[in-house]
């Protein structure tokens, strides 16, 4: 992707998000690159991973109303509670406004599970949820442990895939045990795909 295109996504973004979502987006495609470096993605999987990072929360602005009409329009049968509905509803609007060439099958994933997860994630998927929760203004003191940790630990990967993709199912089991309990404590439901991520992690 030419810097140009990117820029042109970045700006529709841009137009659809408030202030502070969109220095959270920018702060995610940070992460996301920094992760990408660490973790020796290849060139083409890197640009993936910035490109859904900057997509992922494409949607997150829109009102319950909007996304309750987009989840019928897009034909999303469970769309989820409404703090997670942005994930699937932004999937297929970044799909359909930049098109298939743009947000490939892989770009898809990865932005419509990065709030709940599912099984079986790739190493891109992980890559984009791990750096929305980790981003550097999330100030909860669980983001704040999370990417000190995840920090700490990359710079001793010395660019070994495997133990890249280790380190990412860790961090993806920390995450997901943090929210679990969270919504737990909170008497909130747990996403099923949630569910069904923390299985496939810690079989």
């Amino acid at each position: 992707m030419t810097p140009e295109r990117f820029e042109e996504i970045k700006a529709k973004v841009r137009s659809l998000q408030s202030e502070k979502r969109f220095c959270h987006t920018l702060a995610v495609v940070r992460e996301a690159e920094y992760i990408a470096r660490a973790c020796a993605f290849g060139e083409e999987e890197a640009e993936k991973a910035r490109l859904a990072a900057l997509l992922h929360d494409i949607t997150k602005c829109f009102s319950d109303e909007e996304q309750a009409k987009m989840a019928a329009k897009y034909g999303i049968a469970e769309p989820g509670e409404p703090p997670t509905v942005h994930e699937k509803t932004g999937a297929h609007f970044a799909r359909e406004f930049f098109g298939e060439n743009t947000v490939d099958a892989e770009i898809f994933s990865a932005i419509y599970c990065h709030t709940t997860g599912k099984a079986g994630m790739s190493a891109l998927d992980m890559a984009v949820f791990i750096a929305d929760f980790a981003e550097e203004t999330r100030e909860h003191a669980a983001c704040r442990e999370i990417r000190a940790y995840l920090h700490a630990e990359c710079e001793k990967l010395n660019g070994e895939r495997k133990k890249a993709e280790e380190l990412l199912r860790e961090v993806m089991i920390k995450i997901i045990e943090n929210t679990m309990s969270f919504l737990t404590l909170k008497k909130r439901k747990i996403d099923l795909r949630t569910v069904e991520a923390w299985n496939f992690l810690v079989a």
